[in-house]
């Protein structure tokens, strides 16, 4: 796709990779529509794109709220009269254990990274297939391939986005919409940060390497140039989806020794009190009642 006058919708794009991918976008003269929750963080993107030949849009948008991405939808084509490019980038990680996990805190994640990302496809799509012609490029991530522990409901989600992605780009097959999906790994964003932590995060091993958000932001703009089914940022990204294939208990080894967090909080996961043995009464060698005839 020509990027140069088309229009880009991105979501998340108030820091991180979503920041860094609007900027390489107005680089090649893209109209740039900015929609995050935070509209100070916005303005400040839009002042980073700045100069005469770029266009932006700044939309507050919750893109867990249907309607609010409806209107981010309707205001791109009141400004710019088409939508040539979705970048799903909104998300919101979350470091827990599936077991004894906050079940609020599992739907938040889903209603963020995978119902938000299909509100702003469905929102998207009528207007490309009217154009006959847009891309849809959804950042999912290395964890959508591979699950850490601990980070089981995010890759739940990022699996969820890559399932909705692989289905998309088939039943949008031949009407001039195209979908990529792309897996980022470690990058250097505040997602650790920000995410929402029920157990300590583990300090990542000085040995991994982190990318930037802008080496990340490259690779979406090459996606979505060419036409990438799927789009892979560093080697070792590859090597580890590659060898989960193949080895996947050694990569859970590895996993593992990677990820090292606390152990299950057993004690804190309580049984329903009609499976809870220790609350029954203990059992006696008193004869049972027996049968009346």
């Amino acid at each position: 796709m020509r990027i140069d006058g088309c229009t880009a919708i991105i979501t998340g794009a108030s820091s991180g990779i979503g920041r860094a991918t609007a900027l390489a976008l107005a680089r090649r003269h893209a109209n740039v529509v900015l929609a995050s929750r935070d509209r100070k963080k916005l303005e400040a993107v839009a002042d980073e794109i700045g100069g005469p030949s770029n266009q932006t849009l700044i939309v507050p948008t919750d893109v867990t709220d249907r309607l609010s991405v409806e209107a981010l939808a309707r205001k791109t084509i009141e400004e710019f009269d088409s939508i040539d490019i979705l970048v799903n980038n909104a998300g919101l990680g979350l470091y827990a254990p599936i077991a004894g996990g906050s079940l609020e805190n599992m739907r938040r994640l889903f209603d963020v990274n995978y119902w938000g990302s299909i509100h702003c496809i469905q929102a998207v799509v009528p207007y490309m297939l009217s154009q006959r012609r847009g891309h849809i490029a959804n950042v999912s991530s290395v964890a959508g391939k591979v699950a850490p522990a601990y980070m089981g409901a995010y890759s739940a989600t990022k699996f969820a986005l890559t399932a909705a992605s692989d289905a998309l780009r088939s039943e949008l097959s031949g009407t001039g919409v195209h979908v990529s999906t792309i897996y980022p790994g470690l990058t250097e964003t505040g997602f650790t940060e920000n995410m929402i932590q029920e157990v300590d995060v583990p300090r990542i091993p000085p040995f991994a390497r982190f990318v930037n958000s802008s080496t990340v932001a490259n690779r979406i703009v090459q996606a979505i140039r060419w036409n990438f089914r799927d789009a892979y940022v560093s080697p070792e990204d590859i090597g580890v989806v590659g060898l989960n294939a193949i080895a996947p208990q050694l990569v859970d080894l590895g996993m593992r020794a990677f990820m090292r967090g606390p152990q299950l909080p057993v004690g804190d996961i309580t049984l329903p009190a009609d499976l809870d043995r220790t609350s029954q009464a203990p059992a006696t060698d008193a004869e049972p009642p027996s049968e009346s005839g």
